[in-house]
């Protein structure tokens, strides 16, 4: 799966690039697919895509970040939301160490992985028991057909949402109710035994609040859609990256909306779970559940620091300029035919 990665990419660009060697590319991507499809089983294609993504978008960075942390203190410390106490092999990921039940770097990424094992293999049991047992069709769709880059956006932009809505309340109502339960007690004791994250934390939890959380609202609305399975990979990717860098503990993250995912995700790990319940921040801005800068926030002061405002007066002053050198020019020319 991995080395069709590049052409796939040039897929998804395609329509907006339109160059002969986009055009090869489709071609390999889609002689490659297909080859896949009709030579293994549906099933095996899956489980394969999906492990390659996360090892694309979460293994290989994680341990790049890690290798950062542990060969550079000095330079990362500074680059750190929380600093040293950010450092996974120096303080176990708290600002206390690894005392009072901190669990070491090496029991988070051995467990990180394991939860990402689990919930593939609850992907593919829901898969046998839809082919296999109901003899009914696959939850996904594996055929040579690939959806149109316009289908994959639509159906992308609807699974985050529903995954942005879903982990909002299974987050504040199931592992951070008002009256503590056995669930919420294990997430506590997993997840928010870190108080400082990095990006292993990102999968580190008990594997039953893990699979609430991380892997249902990811999983359930490409079930609901039954989406083709290379949409499904492309979200998977979306969000195993988004979820990757919310949690490496880093000050700056590019972009307007993952900078303050990033953010939002360090200030409800120190706090232990007081709000910022989902992933963009939507649902906790609508529900007034945010805990310093919401997203609304975060959406000005980039829109500031790019001044936003400031290129769209100017080009609504450059529209207003043109608009008036047209009607002059359009005037000039009506008075010398009604000269003539």
């Amino acid at each position: 799966m991995a080395y069709v990665a590049i052409p796939a990419a040039m897929y998804f660009l395609g329509p907006s690039i339109g160059t002969y060697s986009t055009s090869l590319n489709l071609l390999f991507f889609y002689m490659t697919w297909s080859t896949m499809v009709l030579s293994f089983p549906p099933l095996k294609v899956e489980i394969v895509g999906t492990l390659a993504i996360r090892a694309v978008f979460f293994l290989l960075p994680s341990l790049l970040f890690l290798l950062f942390d542990s060969g550079l203190p000095s330079v990362m410390v500074n680059i750190k939301t929380q600093g040293e106490a950010a450092l996974p092999t120096r303080s176990g990921g708290s600002r206390s160490g690894r005392k009072g039940g901190r669990p070491p770097w090496y029991f988070v990424i051995g467990l990180s992985l394991l939860n990402i094992l689990l919930s593939v293999a609850l992907q593919a049991g829901v898969e046998f028991l839809f082919t296999q047992v109901l003899h009914i069709r696959s939850a996904l769709q594996v055929t040579t057909t690939l959806p149109m880059p316009w289908s994959i956006a639509k159906y992308v932009l609807r699974s985050l949402v529903l995954r942005e809505i879903l982990q909002y309340y299974i987050h504040r109502f199931i592992l951070h109710p008002s009256s503590p339960t056995s669930i919420s007690a294990l997430h506590n004791t997993y997840f928010h035994s870190i108080t400082a994250p990095y990006s292993f934390a990102a999968h580190y939890d008990h594997p039953l609040p893990y699979l609430l959380f991380r892997f249902l609202p990811t999983y359930l609305p490409s079930l609901l859609f039954r989406t083709h399975l290379i949409t499904y990979l492309v979200t998977l990717a979306i969000i195993t990256t988004e979820e990757t860098l919310a949690l490496s503990g880093y000050t700056n993250i590019p972009g307007i909306m993952l900078g303050g995912i990033a953010r939002r995700q360090d200030v409800h790990s120190e706090s232990r779970g007081r709000g910022n319940y989902s992933p963009w921040g939507l649902m906790d801005w609508v529900h007034g559940t945010s805990v310093g800068p919401d997203v609304m926030d975060d959406v000005g002061e980039e829109a500031e620091k790019h001044h936003v405002k400031e290129r769209g007066g100017k080009a609504l002053e450059d529209a207003k300029e043109s608009g008036k050198d047209g009607m002059k020019a359009l005037n000039g020319r009506r008075k010398g035919a009604k000269r003539s």
